[in-house]
């Protein structure tokens, strides 16, 4: 067998077994596991030709996203995903932090970031250079680097290693009911680090990986329609866009959906009456809850029982993953009898190598594992207890990151943009709504001068400009004064 990273070892696996049957299709293309193989061979050949150690991803939705995704992992190229819906402002900022000097886009995509100048091609993939870039280290055991929302308005590389990775695919296979020939949706966005659960699990048992379009992942009966038209077997979705299927599910039936397994990580389950409806009318689908952070991927997973009458509605989040450890510690770092509350730290072959280029901020997430010292742990920020049954029950965040939509927020990094503006005195954001569904961002500002009934407007723009659209606030109210504390801090809790 040809050497490949670990994570890669079941897809080739499937290449020889079955090399023309299905491995990935998009409206009306199809292509083989052989023509992925040497697809994402020829990727790997020119990322190599380019001396590339860590290379940007700026693609849309295709094929050909999941041809480099297998390309640079065959490569050993750590990829770093550029969502094309992010703003140019922060794509920019990526790349520099990341010290991206190839990139493997689309035309389009590429023009509008600038600064890459094409210097080859391959199809529809270019492949660009900015020559300012100094060439990086090589990190043989680096797989990608994601990067996520910043406390201090700077935005964090993680690094995810090809061992980590490896664990997490092999145990995600074994979990599932789905194999050979069963059809996965591929519907995370390129700057997710769901898109390797979806695309690496699904090929390395035989599946197919079914790309959608952004409007179909983004509208809840079209994306029915997909499931049906395409016969889907398996989605990974954030949590709201379960809730919002649930509203359009009253036509759905085994006989023209045959999704099997639904998988959610990012909210908190809650498990209302149309969620309890739409798998009472799909009885042989499981809603699995799994949870994690960016810097472990999957790290908890629970598979809700058959019998929907038996759900809770605030479900657990189950038990570790193979080679994975939970443990719930006081402020000090021991951990605490089951039962009582505490930080969830996450050990073993889950935990990532650190941030990029953030020292300081690794060695105060990434620790000692109290048990066994030698091994990092990494403290999640967020609350648990383990339950009489032994599950994990989720309990929130210590701090002020939250999760909106599936996505990871670091409210601090869009005050920090706000608190930027010459026309702010002060700003602070917080989070509204109490079911998932319901949650966004509300800002309040305190404006320099009186009266300016324009500033709202003209913040929001600015946010636009340089945050995801996910990350901008619905409405920016404007206020005399922040409410405080007796201690003198913000009150969140009185927004």
């Amino acid at each position: 067998m040809t050497n490949v990273v670990p994570e890669l070892e079941a897809v080739l696996e499937q290449v020889a077994l079955r090399p023309d049957d299905a491995a990935v299709a998009f409206q009306g293309e199809v292509i083989s596991y052989q023509e992925l193989w040497d697809r994402s061979g020829r990727v790997a050949d020119h990322v190599r030709e380019l001396g590339a150690t860590r290379a940007g991803v700026h693609l849309e939705r295709s094929i050909d996203l999941v041809v480099a995704v297998v390309g640079l992992l065959r490569a050993d190229c750590a990829a770093v995903p550029l969502d094309v819906g992010y703003p140019v402002e922060r794509l920019r900022f990526m790349c520099a932090d990341a010290g991206v000097r190839t990139v493997v886009g689309h035309a389009d995509p590429l023009a509008r970031l600038g600064g890459y100048i094409a210097v080859q091609q391959g199809g529809a993939l270019v492949y660009a250079v900015d020559e300012s870039v100094p060439v990086q280290p090589a990190e043989a055991e680096l797989a990608y680097v994601v990067y996520t929302s910043g406390s201090t308005g700077r935005p964090k590389g993680v690094r995810y290693a090809h061992r980590n990775l490896a664990n997490l695919i092999a145990w995600q296979s074994e979990a599932s009911s789905c194999g050979v020939g069963d059809r996965t949706l591929q519907f995370a966005p390129s700057s997710f680090d769901i898109i390797y659960q979806e695309v690496l699990t699904t090929l390395g048992e035989g599946g197919t990986v079914v790309c959608c379009t952004e409007d179909e992942r983004l509208d809840p009966q079209e994306l029915w329609d997909l499931i049906e038209r395409e016969q889907v077997n398996r989605i990974f979705v954030p949590f709201v866009m379960i809730q919002s299927l649930a509203l359009f599910a009253d036509d759905v039936s085994p006989a023209t959906h045959p999704l099997r397994e639904i998988l959610t990580a990012g909210e908190q389950v809650q498990a209302g009456e149309r969620i309890r409806a739409m798998f009472t009318r799909l009885p042989a689908c499981r809603l699995v809850n799994q949870w994690g952070t960016t810097e472990t991927h999957v790290s908890t997973s629970y598979e809700l029982p058959a019998d929907v009458s038996t759900w809770e509605d605030l479900p657990s989040i189950g038990m570790p993953i193979r080679d994975t450890r939970i443990l719930v510690c006081d402020e000090d770092g021991r951990p605490v009898p089951d039962g009582e509350v505490g930080e969830l730290w996450v050990a073993g072959t889950a935990v990532g190598p650190g941030y990029l280029g953030l020292p300081e901020r690794t060695a105060q997430s990434y620790v000692p594992d109290p048990q066994r010292p030698d091994e990092p742990a990494y403290r999640t920020g967020d609350l648990g207890r383990v339950r009489p049954d032994g599950l994990l029950e989720f309990l929130g965040r210590q701090d002020t990151q939250v999760k909106v939509r599936g996505f990871r927020i670091e409210l601090g990094e869009i005050e920090t943009v706000l608190n930027s503006d010459p026309a702010v005195a002060q700003a602070v954001v917080s989070v509204a709504g109490s079911a998932a569904e319901e949650r966004y961002l509300r800002a309040h500002v305190v404006p320099k001068a009186a009266g300016d009934d324009k500033l709202p407007a003209a913040l929001l723009a600015t946010l636009r400009e340089r945050l995801p659209a996910y990350m901008v606030p619905t409405g920016i109210e404007l206020v005399p004064a922040l409410p405080l504390t007796a201690s003198g801090k913000i009150d969140r809790l009185a927004l």
